[in-house]
């Protein structure tokens, strides 16, 4: 039996992709929109500034409650990955100062989670999410 040997060429050619047009993200309306204003959550709002929440640096949030409402706890954690819980201590005013970390994504969604009081002793939970680094 005879063997039939074939010719084998390779040619090496050298490619690039053609480069993406950026494409900017759509606009989570779920969102917190610290550029356009305080966020209401169902009468409590959230104001936070730098608006445009960046990591590893110091943030300064605002609460206002309706009449007569007190914050009893508060805390920030990851909306869809485990960053940790950090307690968030409201003043009388509803002043608060935070510093959240950073994440190797590119999406990362805070969320704070404020149980407040009426005035008739009752309590209520309010969650606020927004982008970090947002642009």
């Amino acid at each position: 039996m005879k063997r039939l040997l074939i010719p084998f060429v390779m040619t090496l050619v050298a490619c690039s992709e053609a480069p993406q047009p950026s494409v900017e993200k759509a606009i989570d309306p779920s969102l917190c929109q610290f550029s356009e204003g305080a966020c209401i959550v169902s009468s409590v709002g959230l104001t936070l500034a730098p608006h445009h929440a960046p990591s590893e640096q110091p943030l300064t949030l605002q609460l206002t409650l309706p009449e007569g409402d007190r914050v009893v706890s508060a805390r920030i954690e990851g909306r869809d990955m485990f960053m940790g819980v950090i307690p968030v201590m409201f003043d009388e005013s509803g002043h608060a100062e935070v510093i959240y970390g950073s994440c190797s994504s590119n999406y990362m969604v805070w969320r704070m989670l404020v149980t407040v009081e009426d005035s008739h002793g009752e309590q209520y939970t309010r969650i606020f999410d927004w982008l970090a680094d947002a642009s």
